[in-house]
């Protein structure tokens, strides 16, 4: 299923899920959890490629630590591999949070998913689900 989410509409298509993040801010929709795994992060039109590491993930974003800045506001495609799948996903996001981690000498950027495959994302979802049932036990 696809999803495009705007301000007062919705609209259904097949293969995706769109997020219209223009909006007013919204109160979070998935449950976070705290990760470790390599993300690469190509940015459109210089096609500029930066590896880095997931540090957190929800089914609408993710953190990703990096040795290069990003501007918030910057469109990204990120690919990456959950742990324990050998399925690689390719999303497309939107950085809307930046900054300079000095105890790491990393930078880390909050990036929100602004298309996913449906069945990328309840991948996510799912996985995070497992980890909180660990987390648990």
């Amino acid at each position: 299923m696809c999803v495009t989410q705007g301000a007062d509409d919705f609209s259904r298509t097949v293969g995706t899920v769109t997020y219209d993040q223009s909006g007013p801010p919204q109160q979070r929709r998935f449950f976070r959890a705290a990760v470790d795994f390599p993300v690469t992060v190509i940015v459109p039109g210089g096609e500029l490629v930066m590896y880095g590491n997931a540090v957190d993930l929800s089914g609408g974003g993710l953190r990703v630590v990096t040795k290069n800045d990003l501007s918030a506001g910057q469109n990204v495609t990120l690919r990456f591999t959950l742990p324990d799948s050998d399925r690689e996903m390719m999303v497309r996001a939107r950085v809307v949070l930046s900054f300079f981690d000095a105890g790491k000498q990393q930078f880390a950027h909050g990036v929100a998913f602004t298309q996913i495959a449906a069945a990328d994302q309840s991948a996510i979802v799912e996985y995070i689900h497992g980890l909180q049932q660990k987390a648990r036990a």
